[in-house]
């Protein structure tokens, strides 16, 4: 048995859940619904303590699901007063029975039974950053609790290690969970890929999106548009969300790119030349080219105001586009 939650309209419904099996298949069935607001079947008798509303018992077991406070505690816990969270939390982890024991053989053949998207975001969760598929050549046991269960309630054990993720880990977890860091492997660096990269990246993102949901081992017998709804969606959501300031620093890079090379294109225009040719010349040769054009255009000099304003406009663009700075 578990806590799932789905969206609705400013927030979410939490249920019980339970994954049985259909045949090859691992389903999810609806047993409660708790509400919006699951904290409501906690009891505080006094000190440190908290016990599950005995009624929810009684519910589940007239559906024939056996169980008792302790599952019900741990299923509850993160709705429980923070400080008596804090300091429960030690006990409460505790008394969870340790994972099965397999032989190593058999642990691997697990593991390799899991499905890759499975994997990567569960070992990213585990270690708090991507690690080589070579991990995977050796017993590992936190996979085993992904057998023999439905695609909802892995997803829903999953979404909720992901709440944890710090605002820096996002997109690594997602470049790692949807192996963009294969087809990427510079980004997953302090740098930052140029726009026209980011654009790639998030093309990679939206195909490797959509492959996964027809992938059928992944769906587990829903379709398409139930796993792009209930579970994928959050990942595009997270996804833009976390590389909103990364793509305005790009966007922002770009505009200053495209100014640039308009201020050099401008000037060489103005001046009879190549672009390339006006990047060539040093500060001193900018200088006198300028110079030589001022002399006729100058009002004392008889020139024109507004073709001088305009030199002038040109001449500081060009400057500061090359990256030269006028001396006090």
């Amino acid at each position: 048995m578990y806590l799932a939650r789905k969206r609705i309209v400013g927030g979410f419904e939490y249920y019980l859940r339970i994954s049985v099996k259909e045949g090859k298949i691992w389903r999810s069935r609806d047993l409660l619904c708790l509400g919006e607001d699951p904290s409501l079947y906690l009891r505080y008798p006094g000190g440190k303590a908290f016990y599950v509303d005995e009624s929810l018992e009684e519910a589940l077991r007239a559906q024939g699901i056996e169980t008792d406070q302790w599952e019900l505690e741990e299923i509850f816990f993160r709705f429980v007063r923070p400080e008596i969270r804090e300091y429960l939390r030690p006990y409460i982890y505790r008394s969870r029975p340790s994972g099965e024991r397999l032989e190593r053989e058999e642990a691997l053949r697990v593991q390799a039974r899991i499905h890759p998207f499975d994997r990567r975001r569960t070992i990213f969760l585990k270690f708090g950053g991507p690690r080589s598929e070579t991990l995977l050549k050796r017993p590992l046991p936190f996979l085993y609790r992904m057998r023999d269960r439905s695609r909802d309630e892995i997803e829903q054990l999953l979404w909720t290690q992901e709440d944890r993720l710090r605002p820096r880990e996002i997109v690594p977890y997602i470049y790692y969970a949807f192996a963009l860091a294969e087809k990427f492997p510079s980004l997953l660096t302090r740098h930052l890929p140029e726009a026209r990269l980011q654009e790639e990246l998030d093309q990679a993102f939206l195909e490797a999106l959509c492959d996964l949901a027809r992938d059928e081992e992944y769906r587990m017998g829903l379709s398409e548009e139930e796993v792009l709804r209930e579970y994928l969606s959050r990942y595009v959501i997270l996804y833009f969300d976390a590389t909103e300031t990364q793509r305005r620093i790009f966007e922002e890079r770009r505009r200053g790119i495209w100014a640039r090379r308009e201020a050099i294109v401008r000037a060489a225009r103005y001046f009879g030349l190549s672009p390339e040719a006006l990047e060539r010349m040093s500060r001193r040769e900018i200088l006198a080219l300028f110079r030589a054009r001022a002399k006729s255009l100058h009002p004392d000099r008889g020139g024109d105001k507004e073709a001088f304003i305009l030199l002038r406009r040109i001449f500081e663009e060009l400057m500061e586009a090359l990256g030269y700075r006028r001396r006090g």
